[in-house]
């Protein structure tokens, strides 16, 4: 999956894909606001350092870092529900307490829905990791 794919919110996602950006997007989030807390002194009662400017400065690139993890976010669980053969607008369904974000773990966690040929309204289905079996020759001896 390559970067232009991040803000997309056409096509599908695997759950192996879905699984990896929500991952990402959550480590970008935890290491920023790591880095500001300690780049900024929060906690240290003299304030040392910290001038209005620079706060307004941090406020701004955090504003900057969360709208861009919250669209990734989005966008791949709506590619994931297209994955599904659902569409982007099903994730309304995450608002109501409990029994929303049940319905989006078992929805987006589950296989795809598919015909024989991987295809459904979004698409075809590319596959995350190709299976490289040999065939199997009926007419070789198991033992040979």
């Amino acid at each position: 999956m390559d970067a232009s794919n991040l803000y997309r919110f056409s096509g599908r996602a695997g759950r192996m894909t879905f699984a990896l950006t929500q991952i990402g997007v959550f480590i970008a989030s935890y290491v920023f606001t790591f880095l500001m807390i300690v780049l900024t002194g929060a906690g240290d009662e003299s304030r040392t350092g910290v001038t209005p400017d620079a706060q307004v400065w941090w406020m701004l690139a955090g504003a900057v870092v969360y709208i861009n993890g919250a669209w990734i976010s989005l966008a791949a669980a709506v590619r994931r529900c297209h994955d599904r053969d659902l569409s982007g607008w099903m994730l309304l369904f995450v608002m109501p307490p409990i029994l929303g974000q049940l319905w989006l773990i078992l929805s987006l966690v589950t296989g795809p829905a598919v015909d024989q040929d991987g295809r459904n309204r979004h698409g075809r289905r590319k596959p995350t990791f190709a299976a490289r079996v040999p065939a199997l020759d009926p007419n070789r001896a198991l033992l040979a």
